[in-house]
């Protein structure tokens, strides 16, 4: 994965047999294509993608724009989107 995909981590998973691996995206997607392949090329189950959206706030709005890239990335990779919210003090 490491060679494949720009700017990813991974590591075992401590209680399945399995890696979880995590890939920061930018505005400009710059590594999109090489996850789209990597995706198709390992043929992940649905039920073991997850887009994580994490989103911390220090204005403690609590109404969030997901970032319009979001969608272009869903045109391309289907999986299961788990969203985690932090508002700081």
């Amino acid at each position: 994965m490491l060679r494949e995909v720009d700017g990813v981590t991974y590591d075992h998973h401590p209680e399945k047999n399995c890696f979880v691996g995590s890939v920061g995206l930018n505005q400009g997607l710059d590594n999109l294509d090489d996850l789209n392949i990597f995706y198709v090329r390992q043929q992940i189950p649905l039920q073991d993608c997850d887009i994580l959206i994490a989103v911390t706030s220090d204005n403690h709005s609590r109404t969030v724009a997901t970032p319009m890239f979001v969608n272009k990335i869903l045109k391309h990779i289907d999986c299961q989107l788990t969203f985690s919210f932090e508002i700081g003090a």
